[in-house]
């Protein structure tokens, strides 16, 4: 039974089910800490095992440091041998978790550098799963279908079994993360109350809800959901108890009073209003939205909402634009912006209080007290005219606050403000999106603006490109400034009855002169009606041009003076009224968009500006910054304003990586992959607007921890950044447009000099070029005189996307050609990657032959660098464009043959000869030898051979090898003869047959060394060095008949054959060898240190194959050094990728090595099972050899499981 029970609303609401024999694991947090599989709890262990398992499960998917760990398990007090005791623990908890990983596969509880890690899905996570139902019915309420919400949230109630983590009181980050879920349950209590009203089940809402209220009389929201309960009972005496227990309780605590919405519910119990209004599903349709962007504007303010600090903020929201308006990217993102909020109807802290003490409503609303009314020292922040102070909404107050996902409710950066006044960042819990990157902006704006009101007057600029979060700074600054005034000592507050007031500039049609203005006094008519009346008193009718109402009667007309004059005196009328007012009650004008502003607006800024000096006024503005650039009076007025001593110039540019970090953090919790990050920070350049549009083109932020997540950032536009890329796009002149776009099909980095090239006449680029960084959509780099680059990737990619397809190609068939026609020669060279780019995404637009021996050329030096991966996606390109060619032409199917054969040794190299790929494109290009009439060639049956061999098929390999036998008896191909005798070699060496393999394996050795020579290079034909190949087994089999000085100088020569310029193939061989038979020797170091080298090396250049067949002996290594789990680990996970491939050679042998690895760390019935695998495989493919007397693994599998069994495997 839960601390906090919920009843279930309806028999629909899907009940805990019973666990099925056969369930996954089940981690539950919800209560105290358990898991359980197949229908039983598994063992935890002891305290400090358990509270590292939850230290682990409060970050799935995340590696956790071991020191971060050591810190958080003991604190100051470690203990001597920390590291130790900690891999103990996780031993343990591995072994007590192994049931559910299944016995051939890894533990989710891995060792990865530089700590630990849980992987498991979080649907296995009860926590998790709690936190998705919740999301999930926050937004059917939303979305108007309580019915639904009723239900998922019901569900997701009834997991909770008790407070997450209470066991662990003494771990800081586990009491967080409690508190954390505890907020996320509250509000999912709210949301089910109100889905459970808006289908009329008062009475189940009240009998729920009212312990509730009686444990949090903060949570001002649950507290009207039950009073609206209580009134739809007829039981107003106990609504109005419940009111009166939360207004005590927040006056007492706090020293506030009641929001103004729970203080609507209570008149209307009082007033006995039919269905009485609380908080339902349909309350939401009343409340306008405002215009903007998809992701919502930022608001001001997060507080608290239960028994902590509470914090009273003044939401300061910029006003709504005109309808025709197009959506400014700045409105949503600071950064790190907020999901739409629409807002539930209770807020816990945040208030608006302008419009409750002051009036602060629509202009045309009248004013309804005094400046005084609220306070000598109350700081008021206005929005301009026309609309309202809205509360603000906290993650536990709205369903769709936490966009899409409970995890926004983790904390979140805020501010605090000490006594002292000094501001210091502290975590604030329920914010949506973190206040990040803009410490050392933010600390600057606010010294600026209080040293205007402290009487000295200021002017601060904050520049910047669209989304950049200059609207999102200025929201952070007020409350510094309220919070800096109530830090001052009453017998110092020189900034008592601070105003900030916002104005914006809009551009649309119909905008009368002064609008920035305008905004600004009739926001004071109605704020102080009393003094704005006798300051504008003695100025008449000047102040008609801003507001109309002052205009002349109409039988007094209105005197014609000269125009310039009357301008001025009307400038002049306004500096007055605002200093006036302003030596009363101090003031700050936020004023935005100043690239916006009438001419006529601007004047009247630079005589404020100068005339503000000595008053307690200041003004921070906001521009976009290419936008002043462009625009001559703008840039040379805004010069004249931020140039005297008392004036601040911020420009601000893209958060760094950390910064964006920050922001998915909040969004999606921690565990995101680094990669994520990165792509997210490249893409955007750090621009918070474009940050949020990125993370909006996945469903659920949680989807960043898909493994295509980075995929879906790379390849896809916002539909939001997409449509205010059109819009800036919309303002260039087509001329400029068609060259940004051929810019764009260049790159990212223009290359001015082919642009030059490519342009037709009536392109200009010059001038194209000098309007695109005007826009600021291109930027010039530093390090190149001529160079250009995209100011953001999505830029170019937009321009490409609004391409059609012929269009596309044919722009990039013009810069192949450009770049063909101005260097041939480096055509030849470092360019040609370059051009066969454009040339395949030219394939419409250029001829198939000529766009073909460029992609074969590409190929051709990819491979030569090594390249692998490069030179496959050339190569199927090729096969691509050869399958448009006509079929009846003979040389298409020469063609096709040819890069068939290409495409699987490449595929063979990187993959393996197992991938099915590989022999499916290598069989094709033989079947198509028939075809063309062609002979046999040897490297293709070599290719094909080797196929089979190393997927185990060793009697269907002799056809190939004995084909190759023939070939080479009739031509004396060296590929031919050295395919027969290692083909060979290594049947004869897996059946047993030692000294028959090892006379055909040293004439291959020594054909090889024979033609190496005489020159022949055979690597490319035969996908290895056949020195190194023939020697692998050669070796091999030399120990195993007891020649250990044979073998000992064959592995000398294999790693100086590979020592330099050899293939990293070659070196990876040569270094499996070395590690193969320092294993068996029993030399631990030679055989960790060579496995490790080999598997690094064939990491770094996509060899997969390898990479396997190598950690395998770094595992072996890693386990006899002490380090079991992790080498264990990475023994399985390296043997499992090579089963996937289809990878059967040398299985045993890795069996062997795996048992003797278990066997080392104690785990005896593992090497037994091992050991029955060895056998089973032995037994199937007839490889007798891995049962050989002098192996270490035969010696222990026959003290484990007796002779018997190996000699019946042997006999089978």
């Amino acid at each position: 039974m839960p601390p906090f029970p919920i009843r279930n609303p309806a028999p629909t609401t899907p009940a805990p089910a019973a666990e099925p024999d056969n369930a996954p694991l089940l981690l539950s947090v919800l209560g105290p800490l358990s898991a359980r599989h197949d229908g039983r709890d598994l063992p935890l262990g002891p305290p400090r095992r358990r509270a590292l398992l939850a230290l682990l499960l409060i970050r799935p998917g995340r590696v956790v440091p071991t020191e971060l760990l050591i810190e958080e398990l003991w604190g100051e007090e470690p203990p001597r041998q920390a590291v130790a005791t900690l891999q103990s623990h996780v031993s343990h908890l591995r072994r007590a978790l192994q049931p559910a990983s299944g016995p051939d596969r890894p533990s989710m509880l891995r060792h990865r550098a530089p700590g630990y890690v849980l992987e498991l899905p979080p649907e296995q996570i009860d926590g998790c799963r709690f936190e998705r139902l919740v999301a999930e019915g926050r937004r059917l309420l939303e979305r108007r279908d309580p019915l639904a919400a009723r239900d998922r949230l019901g569900a997701a109630l009834a997991l909770w079994r008790g407070s997450p983590y209470a066991e662990f009181d003494g771990h800081p980050p586990l009491c967080d993360e409690s508190s954390r879920l505890e907020h996320v349950r509250l509000a999912a209590v709210e949301a089910s109350a109100e889905a459970r009203l808006a289908l009329g089940a008062a009475q189940e809402v009240a009998a729920d809800l009212d312990r509730e209220a009686r444990r949090h009389p903060a949570r001002e929201r649950l507290v009207g959901h039950l009073m609206t309960a209580l009134s739809r009972l007829g039981r107003q005496a106990e609504a109005l108890e419940a009111y009166e227990r939360t207004r005590v309780h927040l006056d007492e605590e706090f020293g506030v009073g009641t929001a103004a919405e729970l203080r609507r519910v209570r008149t209307a119990i009082l007033r006995q209003e039919p269905g009485t209004c609380g908080p339902t599903a349909g309350s939401h349709t009343a409340r306008p939205e405002p215009a903007g962007p998809a992701l919502g504007a930022p608001v001001i303010g997060v507080a608290k909402a239960d028994d902590g600090e509470r914090t009273r903020r003044t939401e300061a929201r910029p006003p709504v634009r005109a309808a025709q308006e197009p959506a400014r990217p700045e409105a949503s993102g600071g950064a790190g912006t907020a999901g739409a909020e629409p807002g539930g109807p209770f807020t816990a802290a945040a208030r608006c209080h302008d419009s409750r003490r002051h009036g602060a409503g629509s202009a045309e609303g009248g004013a309804t007290g005094s400046a005084a009314a609220g306070g000598a020292g109350a700081p008021r922040v206005t929005a301009g005219p026309g609309h309202t102070c809205r509360p603000v909404t906290t993650a536990e107050d709205s369903p769709s606050s936490m966009a899409d996902s409970p995890e926004s409710a983790r904390p979140a950066r805020d501010a605090e403000t000490p006594k002292n006044g000094t501001i210091r960042e502290t975590l604030k819990p329920g914010a949506q999106s973190p206040f990040t990157g803009r410490s050392e902006e933010l600390q600057r704006l606010t010294a600026a603006a209080a040293s205007a009101l402290a009487g000295h007057g200021h002017v601060a600029g904050v520049l910047g490109p669209a989304g950049v979060g200059k609207t999102r700074l200025l929201l952070e600054l007020v409350p510094r400034l309220e919070a800096a005034c109530a830090g001052q000592d009453d017998a110092d507050r020189k900034c008592a009855g601070l105003e900030v007031i916002w104005s914006h500039c809009f551009l649309s049609e119909g905008v009368p002169p002064y609008w920035l203005w305008t905004q600004i006094l009739r926001r004071l008519s109605t704020t102080r009606p009393d003094a704005f009346r006798d300051a504008v008193k003695p100025f008449g009718t000047l102040l008609a041009p801003l507001m109309p109402e002052h205009a002349a009667g109409p039988g007094r007309p209105a005197p014609e003076p000269d125009w310039g004059q009357a301008r001025f005196l009307t400038h002049d009328a306004v500096c007055e009224v605002l200093l006036a007012l302003a030596t009363q009650h101090p003031l700050v004008l936020l004023m935005e968009d100043l690239h916006w502003a009438d001419t006529a607006s601007l004047d009247l800024l630079r005589l404020l500006s100068t005339r503000s000096q000595g008053h307690p006024l200041g003004i921070v503005l906001t521009a976009r910054e290419h936008e002043v650039g462009s625009d001559a009076t703008l840039r040379r007025i805004l010069a004249e304003v931020l140039r005297g001593p008392r004036t601040e110039t911020l420009r601000l540019g893209g958060l760094s990586r950390n910064a964006v970090a920050a922001i998915v953090a909040a969004q999606a919790g921690p565990g995101v992959d680094a990669k994520v990050v990165e792509v997210l920070h490249r893409r955007s350049e750090g621009n918070p607007y474009f940050v949020m549009q990125l993370l909006s083109l996945l469903a659920d932020a949680r989807s960043l921890r898909r493994p295509d997540a980075v995929g879906v950032l790379l390849t896809r536009i916002p539909t939001g950044a997409r449509e205010a890329l059109r819009q800036r796009f919309a303002a260039l002149p087509e001329t400029v447009l068609r060259v940004l776009r051929l810019c764009a099909v260049i790159g990212t980095e223009v290359d001015t000099d082919l642009l030059d090239c490519t342009a037709t006449e009536d392109e200009p680029v010059a001038e194209a070029l000098e309007s695109a960084i005007r826009a600021g959509l291109l930027g010039e780099d530093p390090h190149r005189p001529e160079g250009l680059h995209f100011a953001h990737a999505l830029v170019q990619e937009t321009l490409i996307d609004e391409l059609s397809r012929e269009d596309r190609q044919r722009l990039h068939a013009r810069v192949a050609e450009g770049l063909c026609a101005r260097r041939p020669r480096l055509v030849e060279d470092e360019e040609i990657e370059r051009v066969a780019h454009h040339a395949w995404q030219a394939k419409g637009a250029l001829p198939i032959a000529d766009t073909l021996p460029l992609l074969l050329r590409a190929a051709e030096q990819a491979e030569q660098q090594l390249a692998y991966e490069q030179v496959e996606t050339w190569l199927r390109r090729a096969v691509h464009l050869v399958g448009l060619l006509p079929p009846d032409d003979p040389s298409t199917a020469s063609l096709d043959r040819r890069l068939h054969i290409q495409l699987g040794q490449v595929l063979a190299t990187t993959r393996g000869y197992g991938h099915s790929e590989a022999e499916t494109a290598l069989a094709r290009g033989r079947a198509l030898s028939e075809v063309t009439h062609s002979p046999e060639d040897p490297s293709v049956l070599w290719a094909l051979c080797a196929s089979h061999l190393v997927t185990g098929r060793y009697d269907d390999s002799r056809p190939f090898s004995g084909l190759l036998r023939d070939l080479a008896e009739r031509s004396g191909q060296p590929v031919a003869v050295l395919g027969a005798a290692y083909a060979e070699g290594i049947v004869l060496h897996v059946r047993g047959q030692l000294p028959q393999a090892l006379t055909e394996l040293e004439h291959g050795v020594a054909m090889a060394d024979g033609y190496a020579r005489e020159g022949h290079s055979l690597a490319r034909t035969f996908q290895h060095d056949p020195r190194v190949s023939c020697r692998s087994y050669d070796t091999f089999t030399h120990w195993l008949m007891g020649d250990r000085k044979t073998a000992t100088a064959r592995r000398r020569e294999l790693l100086g054959l590979t020592e330099y310029d050899s293939r990293p193939s070659d070196r990876s061989f040569a270094l499996y060898v070395d590690a193969v038979v320092a294993a068996w020797e029993g030399d631990v170091r030679t055989a960790h240190s060579s496995g490790a080298e080999g598997a690094r090396l064939a990491d770094e250049h996509g060899l997969l194959y390898w990479k396997a067949m190598l950690a395998t002996l770094e595992g072996w290594g890693l386990t006899h050094s002490g380090r079991v789990d992790d080498g264990l680990t990475l023994m399985n996970s390296s043997l499992a990728e090579l089963r996937n491939s289809r990878t059967h050679l040398r299985r045993p042998l890795h069996l062997g090595l795996l048992g003797q690895a278990q066997h080392r760390a104690g785990r005896t019935e593992d090497a037994k099972t091992t050991f029955h695998a060895l056998l089973a495989a032995v037994a199937q493919r007839g490889e007798h050899v891995y049962l050989h007397p002098e192996l270490p693994a035969t010696r222990l599998l026959h003290d484990l499981l007796g002779r018997g069994a190996a000699e019946a495997a042997a006999a089978g």
